[in-house]
């Protein structure tokens, strides 16, 4: 079979460039109208603002309230078990909470939180990076809540302890008495965090990385299908031949190259210090301008909660399969692990990336560029420093991709069973190649973030209705703390 895509993949490096540049644009066509079918469909408003976007809104606030601020409260506990201090091989599960942790950073930390930001500020305009940090900052409750979930509905697999929204969406349900309509709805769940696999993650991602890595040759740049193909080529080779084991290497590059991406941000910032103060103007009043560029606060609000969405996938449901192999057996403790990452992925690396793009005025110099909004910033410094960038988002959009295809292979496995899941694995590539011919990033970017809202309304829904038994777990976890009976 992998000689087969490859062979695929192979034939469409002879395409004619005449023909593939009218496929590119016949494919931005039919992204353009199932962008604005999704739109019409699923976002319809209530007060100029999608009701689902309302809803996740609510939802963040309100687990964060009924937890009583647990991500302020426990954020000094939570950092102790990530260094290790409940560590021990004598509970069942296959990693510790730091390489699970590492794991789902891997998902995360990706182009969502470096093009994700850019786009953010070409829809919202510049408010939209502070309205992503406060949605982080909620979403820290969702993402508890969800690991917390998994972890307590957690089943042993062939390989691995398994679990997912899917898992503790039917059989919470069931426990409620309503066995039918929670594997509906776990199914429901499950088709849309395949979809948002493939629509989300796997065509911004690959979208961006041709993007980033265009612009360095003629020859290539006149033949679109060439770095898609090669990227499509590579992650051919990657999910078929092993995921699990590449996956584990790539997670190990994010804290190189999330410290490298860091420290180019700081040095941006610190060469345009004199602009900070303007820069920190900026993104606040744009906050709260209902005049502003984007669409006023409205504009904001919706841009920075949808691209934090994508960034964090806090509500999504992902890091809960990442977090179920963990060696413990303590739901909350596990769940408080994952609550640490939007601090990581949304309110520091977003932060950063959005400083940076106002501190320079690139949002101001181009518009739907995506990456390539981020590139105009590192330029600021000098003509080379890009270069740091194209090392390393290639890296990180590469680790992203994989990592959350695993995470929704699960979600095939789920519903079809593991006869089946080369035919997702070929969807896989099939949407990378495509998606990399792409120019039209604005719509990719939409339909992703869509898929991803509707993923995460599926999941909150679920999370508000268990919110008791979370809270229950809670109450008993601190219980047990208090009389240090917890090990």
């Amino acid at each position: 079979m992998i000689y087969r895509l490859l062979y695929i993949v192979l034939f469409c490096l002879f395409f004619n460039n005449v023909y593939a540049t009218d496929f590119c644009e016949s494919c931005d066509v039919v992204l353009n109208g199932v962008s604005t079918f999704m739109d019409e469909v699923l976002f319809f408003k209530v007060f100029h603002i999608p009701f689902i976007i309302l809803l996740l809104a609510f939802g963040y606030v309100f687990l964060t309230i009924r937890f009583k601020f647990l991500n302020i409260r426990m954020l000094k506990h939570a950092f102790a078990i990530l260094c290790g201090k409940y560590d021990t091989d004598h509970h069942d599960g296959h990693i510790t909470h730091f390489q699970a942790f590492i794991t789902a950073l891997s998902s995360t930390v990706g182009l969502g939180t470096v093009a994700g930001v850019a786009i953010a500020v070409s829809m919202g305009g510049p408010g939209a990076v502070p309205w992503m940090m406060i949605t982080g900052f909620f979403g820290m409750s969702a993402k508890f809540a969800e690991v917390t979930l998994a972890f307590r509905h957690r089943t042993e697999g062939r390989e691995q302890l398994f679990s997912g929204p899917f898992q503790y969406i039917r059989n919470g349900l069931e426990e409620f008495g309503l066995k039918k309509l929670g594997i509906v709805l776990a199914a429901v769940y499950a088709v849309f965090f395949i979809l948002s696999g493939l629509g989300g993650s796997v065509a911004f991602q690959t979208n961006q990385m041709v993007s980033i890595l265009s612009g360095h040759s003629d020859w290539v740049d006149s033949h679109p299908w060439f770095l898609s193909a090669i990227i499509s080529a590579l992650l051919a080779l990657v999910i078929i031949g092993g995921i699990k084991r590449i996956a584990v290497v790539s997670s190990a590059l994010v804290p190189i190259m999330s410290l490298i991406y860091i420290l180019s941000c700081i040095t941006i910032i610190i060469f345009n210090i004199h602009n900070f103060g303007n820069a920190f103007k900026i993104l606040f009043s744009s906050m709260i301008d209902f005049d502003a560029v984007g669409g006023g606060v409205v504009g904001a609000f919706v841009a920075g909660i949808k691209r934090a969405i994508f960034a964090s996938e806090a509500g999504v449901g992902s890091a809960a399969i990442t977090h179920a192999a963990v060696k413990d057996k303590e739901p909350v403790r596990t769940g408080l692990v994952a609550m640490i990452e939007p601090c990581f992925d949304t309110m520091l690396i977003c932060c950063l990336t959005g400083i940076t793009i106002v501190i320079t005025g690139a949002y101001q110099t181009s518009s739907g560029e995506g990456i390539l909004i981020t590139q105009k910033a590192f330029e600021t410094v000098s003509p080379w420093f890009p270069i740091l960038l194209t090392i390393a988002a290639p890296l990180f959009a590469f680790s992203s991709v994989i990592s959350f295809v695993y995470c929704c292979e699960m979600g095939w496995l789920y519903l079809f069973g593991a006869k089946s899941v080369v035919l997702y694995r070929m969807a896989v590539v099939v949407v990378a190649f495509f998606s990399g011919l792409s120019r039209d990033i604005m719509t990719i970017s939409n339909i992703g973030g869509t898929l991803f809202s509707c993923l995460a309304l599926i999941n909150m829904t679920a999370l508000i209705l268990f919110s008791n038994k979370i809270h229950n777990e809670v109450k008993c976890y601190l219980g047990r703390l208090k009389d240090n009976r917890v090990n």
